[in-house]
């Protein structure tokens, strides 16, 4: 995994302190996808399967995470938030889980980057894929808000 993604999972367990809890992490980075983890035993349900906010929360911070990552790689630093979201659960799911994203080389994507350098603030819709054992067991459909961080003084 690339260093940027290693500093990434420090600074999400400082700055996030419920991931930590929820074992959440980066499992791997190769510069246009991501995938996290997160152990069923710390995001378990009443029903023995996994939360679904645990599973809202891994999707969204996944998406949050490979912009974060992308974004600080070609541009610097940036604020990303969420600010639009759907989670469609498709089955229970009762292990250990990961969610999957990648950017794709779409006209959307490429339209995002110039309205980015441009005026510094864009937005981009993100599928975040919920696998558990490879089989996908959730979807999460959110649209991430970015801003340049301007660290000049």
């Amino acid at each position: 995994m690339l260093p940027l993604a290693e500093s990434l999972n420090r600074r999400i367990a400082e700055q996030i302190p419920v991931t930590a809890h929820m074992g959440l992490r980066i499992v791997a980075w190769d510069g246009e996808g991501l995938r996290m983890e997160a152990p069923l035993a710390a995001n378990r349900n009443d029903k023995g399967t996994a939360f679904a906010g645990s599973l809202a929360s891994l999707a969204a911070l996944a998406g949050w995470a490979l912009i974060t990552l992308q974004v600080e790689e070609r541009l610097g630093a940036a604020s990303v938030a969420v600010c639009r979201s759907e989670m469609d659960y498709r089955q229970p799911v009762d292990g250990d889980f990961q969610a999957l994203c990648r950017l794709s080389d779409t006209e959307q994507v490429k339209d995002f980057w110039k309205q980015l350098a441009v005026s510094g603030k864009g937005r981009l819709p993100l599928t975040v894929h919920i696998q558990q054992g490879g089989e996908e067991r959730g979807r999460f459909l959110g649209t991430y808000a970015v801003s340049l961080v301007s660290t000049s003084g």
